[in-house]
């Protein structure tokens, strides 16, 4: 999900996922099947009408794209409100970019120039045609860092956009850039109405329109987010909901209870602890999506303890991630093998370190600081699971000298003490996912000093990996990126400027009869599929 700084906490906050953990410190795992299963009903074509409610995790702060407050709580309100010109597989089968607002595109052999061939007929939610120049205006505002602040890494190598015609868009790149329309598939480069924006000014974000498949009915913050259906949405005959309402609920078990008690239809974040009693229920269906998410632990370089590679590579090493994730994760997670979650060209040659205690103390007696230290670890409140494994993670780590002093911080201060690295260890998000499908981004957050993130406030650097991310993100074959990103992966994972505890899974629930609860390949929900089935021809 992100955004104090010049590239802001983005992707991160770019998506948070999965909730807190309740129950035991102790017991057995649960099993999940990756994908949706569903009813008999919902095996018959798509009906439109209802109104769905929604428990959500993470509460939506603002609707403007270019000011993101609260992580996925927003980027998910502009994936409703908004389109793009491309957007990822909204069904969630693959990580393939498809058309959007562009019904298609082409790509120069330089790799350099992008032209756009826009849908005809395209319109606003208010009924307004969207032009050429609406696209070229929101387009050179997603490529310009004095807008898109707070994701600046994406907009690499964008230069400037040109109207051929009134359905033709051109794009010019100064260096081919590999990630190019996975950035463009992002929230900073919805496209707005122009006049109406530079009319409206800051008002514009209180009713915004878009081009998404729902519009924002009515938004009270602290409580509820309500959509009613886009009438001109794009894509003829979605959505299928008449309306949709997001009731904000941060607490994990609030968010079961409304699903049980049937006030809520879907919830997201569900406790890993309440994942078998959910399975239990026949109305209820329980959802598992692979996604580049990970619990990360940020380790502050500074700190000149934390700067010995010796001393990161030891902590490594003294983690028991399985029983982390037997004890904590109820066996949902998977141990890592990247410094970052399931992305493309994740190599199998490289392997997730082992828990091994001898060669923890072997590493720290290598350091300087083969006595030990003591050092405070920060971790966000709210989510239970963070007690249990901060104090295994505090167990783990005495065994090799290091003392370690926990620290609870609200949600919003542990953001806030990590980017302006006023911490040692920090637990920044629940969880940190990418904001999109491939390495780029965050390999740019810890290695490219272009970022603007030092390090992902690591405040970590190494020259040589730095340049080997730069020339993989500047090129454009496929099969020679697969061979240069393994390097990479191995060199950062080794490193260890920051700490991947564990890659763990989106997991959501809904009732029986809600069909066709696509969850994207970033796990952003893509509701414009979903319809309610009725109960009797279940």
């Amino acid at each position: 999900m992100h955004k104090l700084v010049p590239v802001g906490f983005l992707g991160l906050l770019a998506v948070l996922v999965v909730a807190g953990c309740g129950g035991s410190s102790s017991g057995g795992t649960v099993s999940l099947e990756t994908g949706d299963s569903t009813n008999a009903a919902c095996e018959r074509d798509p009906v439109k009408g209802g109104n769905l409610v929604y428990a959500r995790q993470y509460e939506t702060v603002t609707l403007n794209p270019y000011e993101v407050l609260n992580g996925a709580g927003d980027i998910w309100a502009y994936e409703m409100i908004y389109s793009n010109l491309v957007r990822l597989n909204p069904e969630g089968t693959d990580n393939e970019i498809v058309p959007g607002l562009a019904e298609s595109w082409d790509v120069s052999a330089d790799g350099k120039t992008y032209t756009f061939h826009l849908r005809p007929d395209l319109k606003f939610s208010d009924g307004s045609p969207i032009t050429a120049e609406d696209v070229k205006w929101s387009l050179d505002n997603f490529g310009s860092p004095k807008v898109n602040e707070i994701m600046a890494v994406l907009i690499g190598g964008y230069q400037s956009a040109k109207i051929l015609n009134p359905t033709t868009v051109q794009v010019k790149l100064s260096e081919p850039t590999a990630a190019f329309l996975y950035n463009i598939a992002e929230w900073p480069a919805v496209i707005l109405p122009k006049a109406e924006v530079e009319a409206e000014g800051d008002a514009f974000w209180k009713h915004p329109v878009g081009a998404g498949p729902f519009i924002a009915k009515e938004f009270v913050q602290g409580s509820h987010l309500t959509f009613e259906r886009n009438p001109y949405y794009f894509e003829k005959g979605k959505p299928y909901l008449d309306t949709m309402r997001w009731n904000f609920a941060v607490e994990g078990n609030s968010r079961v209870l409304s699903l049980k008690s049937g006030q809520a239809q879907v919830a997201d974040g569900i406790p890993y602890s309440q994942i078998p009693a959910l399975q239990a229920d026949s109305n209820l269906v329980v959802q598992k999506t692979v996604v580049p998410a990970w619990i990360l632990l940020s380790l502050n370089n500074e700190m000149k303890q934390l700067g010995d590679q010796n001393v990161r590579t030891a902590i490594n090493y003294a983690l028991d991630r399985e029983e982390i994730n037997r004890v904590v994760f109820k066996g949902v997670g998977e141990l890592p093998n990247s410094l970052f979650g399931h992305l493309n060209y994740d190599s199998d040659k490289v392997k997730p370190y082992e828990y091994n205690l001898a060669k923890a103390k072997e590493y720290m007696a290598k350091s300087k600081y083969s006595n030990g230290f003591t050092m405070t670890i920060q971790y966000p409140v709210g989510f239970e699971f963070y007690k249990q494994m901060t104090l295994l993670i505090q167990q783990e780590l005495a065994e090799i000298g290091i003392k370690v002093k926990l620290e609870e911080l609200s949600a919003p201060n542990a953001v806030e003490r990590w980017s302006g690295s006023e911490y040692q260890g920090n637990f920044p998000f629940p969880v940190t996912s990418s904001d999109v499908p491939i390495p780029d981004e965050y390999a740019g957050f810890y290695a490219v000093p272009a970022s603007g993130t030092e390090g992902f406030f690591t405040h970590w650097a190494d020259p040589t990996t730095a340049k080997k991310v730069e020339e993989f993100q500047n090129t454009p074959d496929e099969a020679t990126r697969a061979k240069q990103w393994p390097v990479i992966q191995r060199e950062l994972f080794e490193q260890s400027p920051a700490i991947n505890v564990m890659d763990v899974p989106f997991v959501s629930a809904h009732g029986a009869n809600v069909c066709d609860t696509f969850i994207n390949g970033l796990g952003v929900d893509r509701l414009e599929f979903t319809w309610i089935a009725s109960k009797a021809a279940s």
